[in-house]
């Protein structure tokens, strides 16, 4: 339903009356229905047929973002954004499934809206705000609808799904062994004796998971195997995966996860046993049973794990030959009287999951000495300098903060100039100061829109305060420095001779 065309022929002008036309598609199946181009249209359909003067720049556009997470949807934030400033008079989009699919955030982003002053209309619902007055019935009602049409979608799809698999119908990607036989999986013989070699090697031959990679590396490289999926060589976490994989034990299981909302954006968590939906003998057998729950007995593999030391400086090593980061590889040996020793030694990951294959072997770096070695080389580096300085992702920042205010300000003044011209020296006509100050002032909002922009694509928290309180951590050696090293380094690149490229967050 869409609202009657006004009787008066004067023509608003934007400058007059600011309004923001909001659109949002966030899949491949909804840019079919309802396209960027679909949604722009129908609104500047209606602004013009109610004598609004169009304009361009009004767009703000979520390409390819869920309605049901508004944390992650930037045009939607710039526009609350401009109505907290008074900088909105209007908001118009094509349907409130286009505003949010998410009840709570739609009522949210409403009462956002209207608490500033802007008119707020959805053109599909035939709802505006400044007709309705405080009734709010209506939006209640199709906010509903929209935030339970992605519900009843993924149930449907759920019951889809379920049915599809009580039939022993295969839905998404083919696992590595088998091949599709119309809806239906079959054993892909080539492969599924690689899967077959996998178990022996681990049930029976007593090979290790990172042993068993290098053995089918090797017969890869004589050609005797075929090559994993996606990736060129046989890596730790596809042998990992193909272990823990039921389905080569004719096993399906369905339900193990699902998705929720935390803190205003999708989080995959994992199901309770109890929800999940077991399917025995789904699809044709690669391995046993017995051979799978051998690889997969709870004793056996507790036996066998090794818990990797805490590593204070996770996500800041970096490989400096492949660019894989570097973990803890924990080891041990025993002493001539029986005592247990642990070694616990910095490895390239991709080394770690393919060995030669995907890396180079580092020279042995214990993790003891080498954080020993970075707290030396950062309290050194306090030394040498003021501790009242910014980090240097804060002093970028701030400083394309300051050209873009600096434009805003050059722009202010050629504004007050245009006016001094027009007012005082008279040097341009009435028509030439209208159109060079609409000029400056949608450069003025551009501008605005694009700090807006800047400010919360590069925001970034940080749990120290500052770079001193980090130094002064450094001072307790015997705790936690994780916080301390998120702060002052940015990333630590390790050569395979051992040598180490620091780079900070500091100037």
């Amino acid at each position: 339903m869409f609202f009657e065309e006004k009787d008066t022929q004067e023509i608003i002008k934007y400058e007059d009356y600011p309004y923001a036309v909001y659109v949002r598609v966030s899949t491949e199946k909804d840019e079919q229905v309802s396209s960027k181009e679909n949604q722009v249209d129908i609104c500047q359909h209606w602004l013009e047929q109610n004598n609004f003067e169009w304009n361009e720049d009004a767009i703000q556009i979520d390409d390819g973002i869920s309605g049901t997470v508004l944390l992650d949807r930037t045009a939607m934030q710039l526009i609350l954004e401009k109505a907290k400033n008074h900088k909105l008079k209007m908001v118009v989009f094509k349907s409130i499934s286009r505003l949010a699919r998410d009840l709570k955030d739609s009522l949210e982003i409403r009462e956002v809206l209207l608490a500033h002053g802007v008119r707020v209309v959805t053109l599909e619902e035939g709802y505006d705000s400044l007709y309705e007055g405080k009734n709010s019935m209506k939006f209640e009602m199709f906010s509903m609808f929209a935030a339970q049409y992605p519900q009843t979608i993924s149930v449907a799809a759920s019951a889809s799904l379920a049915a599809k698999a009580r039939r022993g119908e295969h839905s998404g990607r083919i696992p590595y062994g088998y091949k599709k036989d119309g809806k239906y999986l079959a054993i892909h013989e080539e492969e599924a004796k690689v899967i077959r070699l996998i178990f022996d090697l681990y049930n029976n031959h007593g090979y290790g998971q990172k042993r068993i990679v290098y053995k089918l590396n090797e017969e890869l490289s004589l050609g005797n195997i075929p090559k994993p999926q996606k990736v060129e060589k046989w890596q730790l976490t596809t042998v990992q995966r193909i272990l823990k994989n039921p389905i080569y034990c004719g096993v399906f299981i369905a339900n193990r996860y699902t998705t929720v909302k935390v803190g205003g954006r999708k989080k995959f968590m994992r199901n309770p046993k109890e929800k999940w939906t077991v399917y025995k003998d789904w699809c044709p057998k690669i391995v046993s049973e017995e051979e799978f729950e051998k690889a997969n007995n709870r004793e056996r593999r507790l036996a066998k794990k090794r818990f990797t030391p805490w590593n204070e400086l996770r996500g800041k090593m970096v490989c400096g030959e492949c660019g894989a980061k570097m973990v803890i590889l924990p080891s041990y040996r025993y002493k001539q009287n029986g005592e247990k020793s642990e070694f616990n030694y910095l490895k390239c990951s991709a080394y770690r999951r393919g060995g030669k294959d995907l890396c180079v072997n580092h020279a042995p770096i214990q993790y003891k000495d080498f954080r020993a070695m970075v707290i030396k080389k950062l309290k050194s580096k306090g030394k040498r300098f003021k501790l009242n300085f910014k980090s240097d992702f804060e002093e970028r920042k701030k400083k394309k903060i300051k050209q873009m205010k600096s434009e805003l300000e050059s722009t202010e003044k050629k504004k007050k100039r245009l006016i001094e011209l027009y007012l005082e020296d008279a040097l341009i006509s009435k028509e030439e100061f209208q159109s060079k100050r609409q000029e400056l002032e949608s450069q003025l909002e551009k501008l605005n829109d694009d700090l807006f922009r800047l400010e919360r694509e590069e925001e970034q928290s940080i749990d120290i305060s500052n770079i001193q309180n980090a130094f002064a951590q450094l001072e307790r050696t015997d705790q936690d420095l994780f916080h301390a090293f998120s702060v002052l380094i940015d990333k630590l690149v390790i050569h395979q001779d051992g040598t180490v490229d620091f780079y900070y967050n500091f100037k």
